[in-house]
């Protein structure tokens, strides 16, 4: 009799914590990403198409299947020299709201696919490096969307490793389709 006391006594123990720490994996969560971002520019003037820099942070909540996130993108400006008396540069940077839906929730490993909206700064400048003068000089702000998927690895209940692509639509900023491809690697921590 005591042995099943002590047993039908784990088992309760062990079903009362087993609960909570799958739910550990769910509550607010901060995000950090770096990765890399290639422009695609219609009718601009110059080689801006170049690999670059993305840095962003976002802040989140989970539940089960899903998140959801406000995030900050920043992309390094690129400067280009190769049309003749001229440098041009570009420089973007997005604010996101984005939704991502976990195939595989508490799994070690699990795909994930998102979709977001916000809002794109663009700022471009072509200057005449003989004269000074610039040729061309713009600051826009349009309405952006994304679309993306990657694998996320659980470390701990808590602290996650994501790895993962996303393809932005920054809209027609001064009559040009700018559109960016990232590849990113990224941590997340519930707290």
């Amino acid at each position: 009799m005591k042995k099943l006391l002590v047993t039908a006594s784990a088992v309760a123990l062990w079903a009362a914590f087993a609960t909570p720490a799958n739910a550990e994996c769910d509550g607010i969560y901060a995000a950090l990403r770096g990765g890399v971002a290639k422009h695609d520019m219609d009718e601009i003037q110059g080689d801006l198409d170049k690999n670059r820099l993305m840095l962003s942070g976002a802040l989140g909540y989970r539940y089960e299947y899903f998140r959801t996130e406000l995030e900050y993108v920043w992309r390094k400006a690129i400067k280009d020299r190769s049309v003749e008396d001229e440098e041009a540069s570009l420089k973007t940077y997005s604010y996101m709201w984005n939704i991502y839906y976990d195939v595989l929730p508490y799994n070690w490993w699990t795909p994930y696919v998102g979709a977001g909206i916000g809002f794109t700064k663009t700022k471009y400048n072509n200057r005449d490096t003989a004269s000074g003068f610039m040729n061309h000089n713009w600051k826009t702000t349009k309405f952006t969307w994304s679309v993306g998927a990657g694998l996320s690895l659980k470390v701990t209940n808590r602290f996650n490793i994501d790895a993962g692509y996303r393809y932005y639509d920054f809209g027609d900023p001064h009559k040009a389709d700018v559109t960016a491809q990232e590849i990113y690697g990224g941590i997340r921590y519930v707290f």
